[in-house]
């Protein structure tokens, strides 16, 4: 069993005691999952700005099954269906790369696909990614990056012009090579969104999904 899967039950106990989950039965015997309950998935596919493009499909599968009583209402293996809605590539010298996730649908056994309405929370391992909101998935900035590398040459421009002519030689020594920097800089982009596969999910419902009885 690993870390991931662990901690995921633990939330999922946790929870459970404390309410979160709000599922409710209704009269005809259909079962409610209240806008805010919190599912864990694990990722099927690999996702990454670089790879992938806008409309691309994928889907994870619940890795924490949701009780009502001794009822099974939501199994694991349950598969959720989703979309890139959006992605943007990290940009050269500034700019942070985006993928825009959207979930569609879940599979719940012999059920036919059932409409889905939720947002992606957390997702773990984070590697070079952070959720920001409305399922935005955030790369990891290089700023800090493209002014090593406009510094580097630059510095060893400075230690170049230096030798060959004194104070003046160095003040164009570092021009020249900062001119290489940034030239490195431009030809090169920041790091890129990667999902991989096998990646613990943590959705939650925007809106309430009803499970029907003939399930």
């Amino acid at each position: 069993m690993n870390k991931l899967w662990m901690r995921s039950v633990a939330l999922a106990l946790l929870c459970l005691a404390s309410g979160r989950f709000g599922i409710s039965a209704e009269p005809g015997g259909e079962i409610v999952l209240v806008e805010g309950t919190r599912i864990f998935l694990q990722l099927n596919d690999y996702l990454s700005t670089k790879h992938n493009s806008e409309g691309d499909s994928f889907t994870a599968s619940v890795v924490v099954p949701i009780y009502l009583k001794d009822r099974l209402v939501l199994p694991k293996g349950s598969i959720v269906a989703g979309s890139i809605s959006r992605i943007v590539r990290p940009g050269r010298f500034r700019g942070k790369a985006l993928l825009n996730v959207l979930f569609q649908s879940i599979r719940i056994g012999s059920t036919g696909q059932l409409p889905l309405v939720a947002s992606l929370a957390t997702i773990e391992p984070v590697g070079n990614a952070g959720v920001k909101s409305e399922s935005t998935i955030e790369g990891e900035g290089s700023k800090g990056k493209d002014t090593a590398q406009v510094a580097k040459p630059a510095l060893a421009g400075a230690g170049i012009g230096a030798l060959a002519g004194g104070g003046q030689g160095a003040v164009i020594g570092t021009a020249a090579g900062a001119v290489i920097g940034l030239g490195t800089v431009f030809a090169s982009r920041g790091k890129d969104v990667e999902l991989r596969r096998g990646s613990t999910l943590e959705i939650v419902l925007n809106r309430s999904l009803t499970i029907p009885n003939d399930r």
